[in-house]
Parts: C-alpha cells; structure tokens; sequence
C-alpha cells in the first residue's frame, strides 16, 4: 500500500484527533516528509490577537490580512471559505502529507479515532476508513466493519508502520 498523501482525522469531540496529528508529525518527519494540517473548526475561532495591527484592521473591514516574520506567516480571509480540495491543494504545495482533521464526510481516506464514553462518528463511505483507533467501538449498532485494521491507543507506532510504512 502507497501511504495516503491526504489522510482525515475523524471522531467526536474530545476522541483524541489533535492528540493524534501531534504524534504523527514527528513520526512522519523522521520518515523525511513534511506535514501540513488542516482543520475544521465547528464553532469561530480567533486567529489574531485583539489590539494588533491585524486585528483591528480585519476588523475594520479588510477582506483579507497577512502577517509575515522571518520565522512564519499567517493569512486570514473573509468567505466565501474555499472547499476543501482548494485548501488541500493548498497545503500539498507545502508538505508531502496532509492531516485533515474534522472534514468527516470528504472522501478522502481517515483514521476513525473513538473514545469510549463518547459517541461513535458515523463515517460513510466506511470504504473511506483505513483504520480505527483507540477504543474498539463493538458496542455500536452501526460500528466499523470487522475488516478495518483497530489500532489501541498505546499502539500508536503500530498505526504509524501501518499507513506509512518503515
């Protein structure tokens, strides 16, 4: 199997996504390639800071702002919010693999990460899940199907060797 260039994070709230994406950026790096994420944010989210330049230039009005430093740079825009195979492309230009974290119904392939106590993220197709991770998530009536790998949480190694190789 060619590891997945584009690979979605999907669970519930609270079920381990970022914990997740925070391990597998260094694991993906010492197999040399670069990682950009991508997340989807249900609720509004505050990128600037209040009382900044850009701040309060965005929220004069400006239809876009960009802050630049010779260690990163940032953009934030008004909508139309592009699709997300726009922002993929995107991210693909500056890393080798993309996480995408909380865009459940893509068709791209994901990891179903699951935390008992919490309800179970239905994904369909579930042609679409590589892999389950965490809690095996039996119980459910419309659980995965017995024929995607389950990976423990202490196993993240074991996820990592799966979809991306040695």
């Amino acid at each position: 199997m060619t590891f997945p260039r584009v690979l979605g994070l999907a669970g519930h709230s609270g079920s381990g996504k970022t914990t997740l994406a925070v391990a597998l950026v260094p694991a993906l790096a010492a197999r040399g390639l670069r990682v950009a994420y991508v997340k989807h944010d249900a609720h509004r989210f505050l990128m600037d800071k209040p009382g900044k330049d850009t701040f309060r230039v965005y929220e004069a009005g400006a239809r876009a702002v960009t802050i630049a430093s010779a260690e990163q740079w940032a953009w934030l825009q008004r909508p139309p919010i592009p699709a997300i195979e726009e922002l993929v492309r995107r991210a693909r230009r500056a890393a080798d693999v993309v996480l995408l974290e909380g865009y459940h119904d893509s068709s791209y392939p994901k990891v179903l990460i699951h935390r008992r106590g919490l309800p179970l993220r239905t994904v369909k197709p579930w042609s679409t899940v590589l892999a389950v991770y965490g809690d095996d998530p039996r119980r459910f009536k419309d659980r995965p199907p017995a024929r995607i790998p389950r990976f423990p949480f202490d196993r993240t190694a074991d996820l990592v060797e799966f979809l991306f190789g040695r």
